[in-house]
């Protein structure tokens, strides 16, 4: 029944942490994994039933939980993303790029040059995509195959602005596909929608494009039939009953037999059914505070609000009461309201839902879109608890900050004299022009004793380092300064990273070429030291250079650095270990007035 049953375990699991003393009022969410991995090996074993060649793959926009995403690659699923941000997670959970879908309508030439250089599976949606993909194999001199979304009947007889049409695909796609030496054709991906009532939709578009996919199918082709299985949510009627998956793959594999009963062993068959594994498993738990009497209603103040549940009101769900049990029948007419500042911040509109003040309730069917969409607004997002083998583990920690504290940049610069000429000013994306031609002229001679320099092919990669490099500065995490000669930018010195409960820096410089022999780097770090001892901040300075640079270990020894030892082959560079050299400078050293 939609929406209906929450399992005991699940229950007993969110009382047990809801009554943990840091969740006396900070809500949570909890994923049944163990419940997701039984439905992922009963659709292995039913789609096996019905096709001998069949991937499942999930979509990591409709869950991108690590523990979750992890476990699917250990359950040898695809994984279907979106963007190269997507792939980077999909990498990191395990999926190898050959068990990796580039689907969706967006995709730029980033996305599309990171998916084949991995050799995922890359779905195109229109000529332009096509095109790009076509110019990037040239590029590559490779030949890669591709598949082809094509557009289903959305609603009054119109197509979905999703894929291309038998029109679009014959006058675009395919001259694109003939005429490139580089590009051949995969097969195609017909989605019909998601969170389906019935699998009639699904079939009706099939048997609308199945002349035109038997007539252009590849040999061994494949045919991705998206992710229409339902969630419990495809209905707010308690009563309704839910489509189990097995009536929507045994009805896909009627409809090809009727059509041609080789179909299910010519082609692959790829299904997505990403909310159907985790919406109905993803539970957000959340408690009632105080109510007033308001809309001839008791209105309730929760610290849940619709920002973190997003799908609150676009798709049903269940409301569960998981401390109940004081005796008292309550029949008022009652509305749950989150915590934003604005009126229709509505949980749940008017109706008798029996709470009490202080009542911890839960709320199903969160565990697609709401885990990772919810946003950050005026309260940092709360934790994910995850049962895993029936035991309570934590999957996502709360979020450390409101977004402005860890990712804006405030633009609250520093400027330290050194003297007449020289001076140091906090790192600013502007610099980036001056910089990078900086490091274009001395690449070789960087490149000696710096691995970033490799790293560093685009002024664009200059200005997003120093963008990092001033987030960490305001942090304190590390600190960079550009230094001025001049008034023109000549290199950096910084403290590459900071030992907060030790209060010890690590020192990190380079330098133009052309402005050496003016004491510049020896006079900056003098008087950073100085500057950050005052302070009280820093009471250890490290400088750790490879014995063989010379002239950073004169650097250290001019500014009174003490050699401590030697750090035997401690850094990687150029394709050999090199030993370095590790000096200190602590605030005790500094000449007495």
């Amino acid at each position: 029944m939609a929406q209906k049953i929450v399992p005991e375990n699940i229950i007993q699991a969110a009382k047990e942490i809801a009554a943990r003393p840091e969740h006396a009022n900070q809500p949570f969410f909890l994923f049944d994994v163990d419940a997701v991995l039984t439905k992922v090996n009963d659709m292995k074993a039913v789609s096996k039933k019905y096709f001998s060649d069949v991937d499942i793959a999930v979509s990591l926009k409709s869950c991108s939980l690590g523990l979750f995403t992890r476990l699917m690659a250990q359950e040898d699923l695809n994984a279907e993303v979106c963007s190269v941000d997507e792939f980077r997670l999909a990498e990191a959970a395990g999926f190898s790029g050959d068990r990796i879908i580039l689907d969706g309508p967006y995709k730029n030439v980033e996305d599309l040059s990171f998916a084949l250089d991995k050799g995922a599976l890359i779905h195109v949606d229109s000529a332009r995509e096509l095109h790009e993909l076509a110019e990037l194999a040239a590029h590559r001199d490779q030949c890669y195959g591709v598949g082809v979304r094509i557009s289903h009947y959305y609603r009054e007889g119109q197509r979905s602005r999703f894929g291309v049409t038998a029109e679009e695909y014959y006058h675009k796609i395919l001259p694109l596909l003939i005429s490139s030496p580089h590009l051949y054709l995969k097969g195609f991906h017909l989605h019909v929608g998601s969170n389906l009532e019935s699998p009639q939709k699904i079939t009706d578009n099939l048997n609308d494009w199945l002349p035109f996919l038997v007539k252009n199918m590849p040999k061994g082709g494949h045919l991705d039939m998206g992710s229409g299985f339902p969630a419990d949510s495809f209905s707010s009627d308690v009563n309704a009953e839910t489509c189990e998956p097995e009536v929507f793959l045994r009805r896909i594999f009627d409809t090809l037999v009727i059509y041609n009963p080789s179909l299910p062993e010519k082609w692959k068959l790829i299904f997505e059914p990403g909310r159907y594994l985790s919406e109905d498993n993803g539970y957000a738990v959340g408690k009632t505070l105080s109510f007033k009497q308001r809309y001839d209603a008791q209105v309730f103040q929760t610290n849940l609000g619709i920002n973190w549940l997003p799908s609150i009101h676009n798709w049903h769900h269940s409301l569960t009461l998981l401390d109940s049990s004081d005796g008292v029948q309550r029949d008022d007419e009652q509305i749950l309201a989150g915590f934003n500042c604005f009126e229709n911040d509505c949980l749940y509109p008017k109706g008798r839902y029996g709470l009490r003040e202080g009542q911890s309730f839960m709320i199903r069917g969160c565990g697609a879109y709401d885990m990772q969409t919810a946003n950050e607004w005026t309260r940092i997002k709360p934790p994910v608890y995850a049962l895993l083998n029936k035991r309570i583990v934590t999957a996502r920690v709360a979020s450390p900050a409101l977004p402005p504290a860890y990712r804006d940049l405030l633009h609250n610069d520093e400027n330290i004299r050194v003297d007449d000429f020289i001076r140091l000013v906090t790192p600013s994306s502007r610099f980036s022009p001056a910089l990078y031609e900086i490091v274009n002229h001395n690449r070789k001679h960087f490149s000696e004793y710096m691995a970033w320099p490799n790293y560093m092919n685009h002024e664009s990669d200059e200005a997003r380092f120093l963008d990092a490099c001033y987030l960490a500065h305001q942090k304190d995490e590390g600190k960079t300064y550009v230094i001025l000669f001049n008034d023109e930018p000549v290199g950096l010195l910084s403290f590459n990273s900071i030992d907060k409960a030790n209060k010890t820096a690590y020192i990190g410089y380079w330098l133009d070429m052309r402005v050496e022999g003016n004491g510049i780097i020896t006079k900056s770090i003098k008087v950073l030291l100085h500057y950050y001892t005052t302070k009280n901040m820093i009471k250890r300075f490290v400088i750790k250079c490879s014995v063989d640079n010379i002239k950073s270990n004169e650097v250290a020894k001019r500014c009174g650095f003490e050699l401590e030892g030697k750090l035997r082959e401690a850094e990687y560079l150029n394709g050999h270990f090199h030993d370095q050299n590790i000096y200190s400078w602590i605030a005790s050293d500094a000449p007495k007035n």
